[in-house]
């Protein structure tokens, strides 16, 4: 049951998680490239890698505008992750949303 919160946020929720999962894999990947010594192939990685943190950035801001906080990934086996978020209300209450990915 998804919560009851405006599309965006969840839209923007959903996206970092997204764009965090990537950076990661940009990173092996440039570490990767790094070990076969293959200059080209990691400087096109770090500008993927570049472009990735800046969409970060910019989703956390608006994150932190909305008062929502995304915490540490929870591996649950080897087939899924959650990403537990809490989100401050008006009325100074917390929710607290799990994000499932495969």
């Amino acid at each position: 049951m998804r919560p009851i919160i405006p599309d965006e946020l969840a839209d923007a929720i959903h996206e970092k998680i997204i764009i965090d999962l990537c950076i990661h894999a940009m990173e092996a990947r440039i570490v990767k490239a790094e070990s076969d010594q293959n200059s080209e192939l990691m400087g096109y990685f770090e500008d993927k890698l570049k472009k990735l943190l800046s969409m970060r950035k910019k989703i956390n801001s608006y994150l932190k505008n909305e008062n929502t906080k995304i915490h540490e990934v929870v591996i649950c086996d080897d087939m899924f992750v959650e990403y537990p978020y809490y989100i401050k209300t008006k009325e100074g209450h917390y929710f607290l949303g799990i994000g499932k990915l495969l």
